[in-house]
This record gives structure tokens, C-alpha cells and sequence, in this order.
């Protein structure tokens, strides 16, 4: 438990290894203690992720009632993603540039207030379907300040040799968003319609998340400005330039695979629900199904964060891309089993749970940190633009064919081809020397 301890605790505010940085926290004075202890940073960070992934996992349990209230198709409904996907690669990069200049506090702060607006302001939507993309480009503006980039790279600045464990409970919050997020919404949207959804997602920003981000959220910089000492090294101004990051081969297959792997997964993900349903199975249960989201993400994060810090993170961001391709087999001869839906899900989920932790910790890895707001948050929001784009392709497809069967062929040799760009990047051209490498 003593060293567990130390692994959240402050863990690394200056030295290459782990253990070596940890400072006991009697040494800063006692209205420091909280906000410098490591577990409440990560668990502040989980928060913020769970927080911010709710807008994804909901949608889909929601995409049924909007479509017999306004007579929205789904490609339509599904195109309030792709407005946050969009907004969110444009505005990334500048978002990682002031990350690095400010840290991710102030900005996490910011960005919890206006998304808690946005999605308190959401069920002003409708009967135009302008009136719903008005909606989630408001949703867009908040989303955009505590994606996840800010969350880990709090957390990377505060962690070194744990860094993959402290990542993995870290990401584990969007695991918890759809373990509960489906179920929550719609059992709201079947008692009280579907703007109550949205209506109490809003408060529970502004009467949990807020405060709670406010009290404990703090990166590296800001314990500097805190404690009016230095809380970071030399390491932390160590890495490649930003021009170095962006023509490097690393950075162009990270990128790549992220798109393309997010792409994929979150088109299963969103239309999960109808996919089942028109399987046969009845909505409540599928949103029960898609429940198993969750518990399948969490697992694959603590696992994929155990692993990352002692394996080649090109292979389990290669498992992690790669194996959602069983989903649409499972689609494929699909009949309305609750059984098949839940392993289906958990497949998904397991592809969710250890996708941006890989990314992540292969960003540090071969970038350094000394631009990583920057270079992370631009793949981030690349990646954040998949998860736009595959739930509109996934919509248009079936709006036009009526079935998902042409999105499901599509996605089997797609996934290959993710897993093949991130085996393939040369471990050689890592940034830092091979014996400070965490796994051999």
C-alpha cells in the first residue's frame, strides 16, 4: 500500500524515474497537500473524461425519439458529431500550443462552464435540423477546451515511470460515461423525454464536475505558480521542435491509425442501438447492451496501462484498433440475441478502452514533452474528427441502403490497415535514449 501510495502521490515532478521524484507531502505547506497529491489530479482528470464523453454515448439511445419527434434522418442527427469533430481538429493544435503555455487548468476550467451550457441549452433544439447543428456547435465550443488532451496531458506532466497505469485510470472515466451514460439517459428520455437527457447531463457538469475540477485540477505548471518553486526539470523542455514533431514519420502514422481506428470504432459505438435493434432486440435491452461499453473499456484501460509501461506500445495500440473488427462479423449474422449484443459490445468497448491510451503514450514516447501539448493535441483532435465522421458515414449508409451491411464490410479490412501503421513505425526513430525506454 506504501508504494502504491507513491505511485499517485506526486509521483514525478522532476527526475526521469518514477520513484526517485516522489516528495513526500509534509515538505509543502498543508493547503498544497490536496491539490499536489496525485490521485486526486487523476481523479479530477477522470471526472473531466467521463464528463466530456457523455455526448458521444448518448446520442444513440437518443437518435430513435428524435427521429419520431422531428422526423430527422440519422445522418442528420448523427451530424451534430461531426460538427464537434470538426471544430475540434481545427482548434486542437491551439489548444495544445496554450496547454503548453498556460497548463491545462484555466482551460479545463473554461471549458467545463460553457459545455455544461451547451448541453443545458441543447433541448432548445428543434423542429429545423439547423436549429440542432446550431445546438452542438455551441456543444462543440465547450467540447473543444476539455477533450481529452487536456486531462492527459495533466497527468503526463505529473507521472513518468506510471505514467501508462496513471493514463489508463485517467481515460477509464469515458469507460464509466458509457457504462452509465446510456442506461441514465434513457431511462430519462422513456419517463420524461429527451431534453431532460440533456437538461440534467448539463447540471451534473456545473454541480459535480466544476467544483471539483476548481478544487483538486492541477498540472505541473500550475503547482510551479502554486508553491512558487520549480515543480518540473529539465526533461519537461526536452523533445523534438514543433517542426520536427509534424514531418516526422511517427507523427504522420499516429495520426493515420488514430483517424481511421476512431473513425471505425465510434461508428459501431453511436449507432450501436439501432444496429441491434433493428436486429431484433428490443431498445431497452440494447441499451442495457450497450451498458457493457463501460465495463469492457475500464478493463481494457487498466490492462493496456499495465502493459504500456513494461511492453512496445505499437502493439497494444495495434490490439486495440485491431480488434473491433470482430464486431462486424458479429453484425454480420446478427438475430437479435441479447447474448451476441453483449459480446459485441464488450469487443467495442475493449477497442475504446486502450485506443487514446496507446496513442497517448506513444506521443510522449516519440515527441517528448517539451511540445507534446501541441503534437498530442493535434493527433487528438485528428482523432476527434474520426469520431465525427465514422457515425455520419455510418448514418448515410443506412439512410441510403437501409441496412448497415455495406459499413460492416467496409470496417473489416479497415482495421487491418490501422494495426499495420502502428506496427510499422520504427522503433529506432523513438525520441530519448533506449535505455530510458519503460519496456525492453
Amino acid at each position: 500500500m506504501r508504494n502504491a501510495n507513491r505511485i499517485f502521490v506526486n509521483e514525478t515532478l522532476g527526475n526521469s524515474d518514477g520513484w526517485s521524484g516522489f516528495r513526500p507531502l509534509r515538505r509543502y505547506p498543508g493547503r498544497l497537500n490536496l491539490q499536489r497529491s496525485g490521485i486526486s489530479l487523476v481523479a479530477a482528470a477522470c471526472a473531466g473524461i467521463a464528463f466530456y464523453t457523455l455526448y458521444l454515448y448518448t446520442l444513440g439511445v437518443l437518435i430513435e425519439p428524435l427521429q419520431r419527434e422531428f422526423a430527422w434522418s440519422r445522418a442528420g442527427i448523427s451530424a451534430g458529431l461531426t460538427i464537434v469533430s470538426v471544430a475540434t481538429v481545427l482548434c486542437s493544435p491551439f489548444v495544445g500550443r496554450l496547454i503548453d503555455r498556460i497548463g491545462a487548468r484555466r482551460i479545463a476550467l473554461a471549458g467545463v462552464s460553457l459545455y455544461s451550457a451547451a448541453l443545458l441549452a441543447l433541448p432548445l433544439a428543434g423542429p429545423s435540423i439547423e436549429s440542432w447543428w446550431l445546438g452542438w456547435a455551441f456543444v462543440a465550443a465547450g467540447a473543444m477546451l476539455i477533450q481529452p488532451t487536456i486531462w492527459s496531458a495533466a497527468v503526463v506532466s505529473r507521472f513518468d515511470r506510471h505514467r501508462g497505469i496513471a493514463l489508463a485510470f485517467t481515460l477509464s472515466g469515458s469507460g464509466i460515461a458509457s457504462f452509465f451514460g446510456p442506461a441514465l439517459v434513457d431511462a430519462l428520455a422513456r419517463q420524461y423525454g429527451w431534453r431532460i437527457g440533456y437538461l440534467t447531463l448539463g447540471l451534473v457538469g456545473l454541480l459535480f464536475v466544476l467544483p471539483l475540477i476548481w478544487r483538486v485540477f492541477f498540472d505541473a505548471r500550475d503547482l510551479e505558480r502554486l508553491s512558487g518553486r520549480p515543480a518540473t526539470s529539465s526533461r519537461t523542455s526536452d523533445g523534438l521542435s514543433a517542426a520536427e514533431g509534424f514531418r516526422s514519420r511517427a507523427f504522420v502514422q499516429l495520426a493515420l491509425a488514430g483517424y481511421l481506428g476512431t473513425a471505425a470504432v465510434t461508428s459501431l459505438l453511436v449507432h450501436f442501438v439501432p444496429i441491434v435493434s433493428g436486429g431484433g432486440l428490443d431498445r431497452s435491452s440494447a441499451a442495457y447492451a450497450a451498458g457493457v461499453f463501460g465495463m469492457a473499456a475500464i478493463a481494457s484501460r487498466i490492462g493496456s496501462g499495465f502493459l504500456l509501461d513494461r511492453m512496445d506500445g505499437r502493439w497494444i495500440g495495434a490490439f486495440a484498433l485491431g480488434i473491433p473488427v470482430l464486431a462486424p462479423i458479429i453484425f454480420l449474422n446478427y438475430d437479435g440475441s441479447f447474448l451476441w449484443a453483449v459480446i459485441a459490445a464488450a469487443i467495442i468497448g475493449v477497442g475504446v478502452g486502450a485506443e487514446i491510451d496507446a496513442l497517448a503514450i506513444l506521443s510522449a514516447r516519440y515527441f517528448g514533452l517539451r511540445n507534446y501539448g501541441l503534437l498530442w493535441g493535434t493527433i487528438a483532435g485528428i482523432v476527434g474528427l474520426g469520431s465525427g465522421t465514422g457515425p455520419l458515414v455510418a448514418g448515410l449508409i443506412f439512410d441510403n441502403t437501409g441496412s448497415y451491411d455495406i459499413l460492416f464490410h467496409m470496417l473489416i479490412p479497415l482495421s487491418a490497415v490501422v494495426a499495420l501503421l502502428l506496427i510499422s513505425i520504427p522503433r529506432d526513430i523513438e525520441h530519448g535514449k533506449r535505455d530510458q525506454l519503460p519496456y525492453p
